[in-house]
């Protein structure tokens, strides 16, 4: 990745701006009802349009995912329902 592909990146992530954090015992079910309800997932590589994306909260949230999403609408949506 070139550092032209790489500003794109961050400026599509920056879209995100909407994000909460869940239980990794059920974020495959809620990544499988976001695919559902929202469409496409936001990926880092090639598919940087989506309206949503999960990633893995990191070794201090160890049993955690983040989600986040670009509309505030459908992260309301999730936190009633997931959260």
């Amino acid at each position: 990745m070139n550092s032209s592909q790489r500003r794109r990146v961050v400026r599509d992530f920056r879209k995100l701006q909407y994000s909460t954090l869940i239980n990794a015992k059920k974020h495959r079910e809620a990544g499988d009802w976001c695919l559902k309800q929202f469409g496409k997932r936001w990926e880092a590589i090639g598919q940087t349009d989506g309206a949503w994306t999960m990633f893995w909260a990191g070794r201090d949230d160890h049993d955690k995912y983040i989600f986040h999403f670009v509309e505030e609408r459908d992260y309301v949506l999730f936190i009633l329902r997931w959260v």
